[in-house]
């Protein structure tokens, strides 16, 4: 009997030593979204009107935290050159911001949308130039790593009429 109670015993104390060694699984890190995400995006912007590519530039962008789970998306001086028909046309934005992206986290990466509207942007045509605004539509952006996807859409109106939406796809690396 003695032998009995020291084998059971042995086996609990076995038992629970395995139970007691296995480690904790969950992640300790205690960084909030934003900052995971927060900095500085070196990529490439490019831009399609009615499915044919306009523009392909190099540009920088910045995710600056606003808060524990929001960015905003900045663009400093920003001016796009769009070439149509041969002909470039520099279109100016200024400094483009879009201002409280909310964001999730997943499977190690994070996603964020957001909405801003520009007024009165000043395009050039020939000799002219004509003002229209936009509407900027970012969604499902996804920051996985220090890669960055980034899908605009911008619907231009004029005098509250719409003219076209424009895509705009920036893929970047964080610095």
């Amino acid at each position: 009997m003695k032998r009995i109670s020291f084998y059971l015993f042995a086996m609990l104390i076995g038992s629970m030593s395995f139970l007691m060694s296995c480690s904790d699984d969950d992640d300790d890190d205690t960084t909030v979204a934003s900052e995971k995400v927060a900095g500085t995006y070196n990529g490439n912007l490019v831009v399609k009107l009615e499915g044919q590519e306009v523009a392909n530039e190099p540009k920088s962008l910045s995710l600056v935290k606003n808060g524990d789970d929001a960015v905003d998306v900045v663009i400093k001086d920003f001016v796009l050159n769009v070439s149509i028909g041969g002909t470039s046309i520099p279109v100016s934005l200024g400094d483009l911001k879009v201002t409280k992206c909310a964001l999730t986290q997943k499977d190690g990466k994070s996603t964020f949308s957001g909405a801003t509207e520009l007024k009165g942007i000043e395009v050039p045509i020939g000799a002219a130039s004509m003002s229209v605004d936009c509407a900027i539509d970012i969604t499902a952006a996804t920051v996985d790593g220090k890669n960055l996807n980034l899908p605009i859409v911008v619907e231009v109106s004029m005098a509250g009429t719409k003219l076209m939406d424009v895509n705009v796809q920036y893929t970047g690396v964080k610095q």
